[in-house]
């Protein structure tokens, strides 16, 4: 009985709770009238007020517009992780050096040095297949073999201007 009681009682919280964040009642709202759509009177709801310079508005509408012109596409490709390290002074200092380096030997790749707390990495490339990344990996283990022991290769998601990719010339890598 006292179970029952508490499964009961775990329904009726968990579908208030789910009743409560259904978006009911709420408008999209586009990216030119997000200001406008802030700073509007609803009933039931509070009120926003944005103290700013006219031309900021302008300016936020202008770059919103762009940005909805814009079209992008996401797959998830393959990079080569030549280093991660969490130690806080030293690893952002190890990342950038080790970038410079791999820059000399290799300057037509792309290479990414990024902080996730609490960990700086440093990948190189971008592929679309796992072998591709792999064949990197075997170049970067023999020409660094200091590096060896950090090279793996991960999976990423990248996303990328459709109107770059259009224009952009394919590299040939050896």
């Amino acid at each position: 009985m006292r179970i029952l009681l508490t499964f009961g009682v775990f329904l009726c919280l968990s579908f208030s709770l789910s009743w409560g964040q259904t978006n009911n009642g709420k408008k999209k709202v586009s990216a030119a009238g997000v200001i406008s759509s802030l700073t509007s009177k609803e009933n039931g709801q509070g009120t926003v007020t944005i103290v700013q310079d006219p031309h900021m508005v302008m300016l936020l509408k202008k770059e919103m517009a762009k940005a909805e012109d814009k079209q992008y596409i996401s797959y998830s490709g393959y990079r080569v992780q030549v280093y991660m390290g969490n130690h806080q002074k030293k690893s952002k200092a190890e990342s950038y050096a080790r970038e410079a380096k791999l820059k000399e030997k290799f300057p037509d790749l792309s290479y990414y040095v990024a902080f996730t707390s609490p960990f700086w990495r440093l990948k190189v490339g971008d592929f679309r297949t796992y072998t591709d990344a792999l064949a990197l990996a075997y170049k970067l283990k023999s020409e660094f073999p200091d590096y060896a022991g950090d090279i793996i290769i991960v999976r990423d998601d990248e996303t990328r201007d459709l109107d770059f990719e259009k224009d952009e010339n394919p590299v040939v890598r050896n």
